[in-house]
């Protein structure tokens, strides 16, 4: 395999992990605008709400970095090439 092989293959698979942090991000909007989940209440309520916001979090957090690496693999593939 040839550095302008490795260089496609690094454009492909950022293309891919770019698709994957922007479900992640889009997730991440749709879980944000949620309020608290149904049929709990009292401390089963704050609990929930608590994971809710955790997850959420880790959400954006994910995406943003896969999303980072795509762009990263995407750059330095097109360097080569281009």
């Amino acid at each position: 395999m040839n550095i302008y092989e490795r260089a496609v293959w690094c454009i492909i698979l950022g293309l891919a992990l770019m698709i994957v942090g922007g479900l992640m991000l889009w997730t991440y909007g749709t879980r944000r605008r949620k309020s608290a989940p149904r049929g709990f209440s009292g401390p089963e309520a704050s609990a929930a709400q608590l994971l809710h916001l955790k997850l959420a979090r880790w959400f954006f957090v994910y995406g943003v970095l896969v999303t980072l690496a795509g762009v990263a693999l995407i750059l330095w593939g097109s360097s080569i090439l281009f």
